[in-house]
């Protein structure tokens, strides 16, 4: 079967810790809790999306580390990983991410061979299949040739917060007219308008066809020439954030994959998310397709009143 969906982006290994309080530098803490869990924002979406029933594909590359249990996981959840490459000079791409009592925090990211993908021959295979492209974190240069080869494809641009530190304004304005839609969270959101000289979100609009903007707690708007959506979200018991965003990316497709409207797919996101936010990790307990298509309804008929 060919791929609906084709996800460009990260496979990491997530270890996760908690301290009483961050040390200062050249001294010691003990851990309070430690634990690892499967992430990556390519891998989450991919991984979302898969279990809500989208065909999807998933590109990235890996170290020689990559965990055999991470690879059955995704396989498990129906994703294709037939162009997600093992690089045998490196280790699989790891977050180190460490947080205090007073929820202040410090990530160490080590990019593995995704720090030097530009190196590498592009896979385009799977996306030239696919109906829509998804791509996310990872080198920019890289990403360029790929959207150059698939010219007229819909491809959506997501840079997350590599926006801030790898991709730069002449390489974002250079991007941006290949895609049909940008998905961000409001500080990205900031960083693209700077990047263009943008005032608002709608003069943005002349770069590219539609906005996805992830405001937390505020919801999400949708930016596009003929309307704005606002989209709240639905009340829920925060366990933690960690892949909120990519699961509602996830949900936003499975809508998407059922031809259901914008407002529809955007409902779709917010309860997928809703689901992901009360329990740890990205990808520890996704939801059932049924289950969101039933919460959707529930936020979509509260908009009504």
């Amino acid at each position: 079967m060919s791929p609906y969906l084709c996800v460009y982006g990260h496979i990491c290994l997530d270890q996760i810790m908690s301290l009483e309080q961050l040390p200062q530098p050249n001294t010691s803490v003990n851990i309070a809790d430690m634990r690892r869990y499967f992430g990556g924002t390519g891998a989450n979406l991919a991984a979302v999306a898969s279990t809500l029933g989208v065909p999807t594909s998933l590109c990235a590359y890996v170290g020689s580390n990559f965990p055999p249990e991470f690879k059955e996981f995704l396989q498990s959840k129906g994703v294709d990983l037939r162009e997600v490459e093992i690089m045998d000079d490196y280790d699989t791409p790891t977050v180190l991410i460490v947080s205090d009592k007073n929820q202040n925090q410090i990530a160490y990211v080590y990019q593995g061979p995704m720090a030097e993908m530009e190196k590498f021959p592009i896979k385009t295979s799977a996306a030239k299949k696919a109906e829509f492209v998804h791509i996310g974190t990872g080198s920019p240069a890289y990403y360029l040739k790929v959207m150059h080869a698939l010219d007229n494809k819909q491809i959506a641009l997501d840079p997350s917060q590599e926006i801030h530190h790898i991709w730069s304004a002449e390489l974002f304005k250079e991007a941006l007219p290949y895609a049909s839609a940008l998905f961000c969270n409001e500080s990205e959101l900031q960083k693209a308008l700077e990047y263009t000289n943008c005032c608002s979100p709608e003069d943005l609009l002349d770069y590219v066809k539609m906005i996805i903007n992830t405001r937390g707690a505020d919801g999400t708007y949708v930016y596009t020439e003929d309307s704005t959506i606002h989209m709240p979200v639905l009340k829920t018991n925060v366990v933690d954030p960690t892949g909120a965003g990519d699961s509602f990316r996830g949900g936003y497709y499975a809508g998407k994959y059922r031809k259901k409207s914008l407002i529809e797919c955007i409902a779709c996101g917010s309860a997928t998310a809703h689901f992901i936010l009360q329990s740890n990790g990205a990808v520890s307990k996704i939801p059932s397709w049924e289950v969101v298509e039933e919460k959707a309804e529930e936020l979509l008929c509260s908009l009504k009143f």
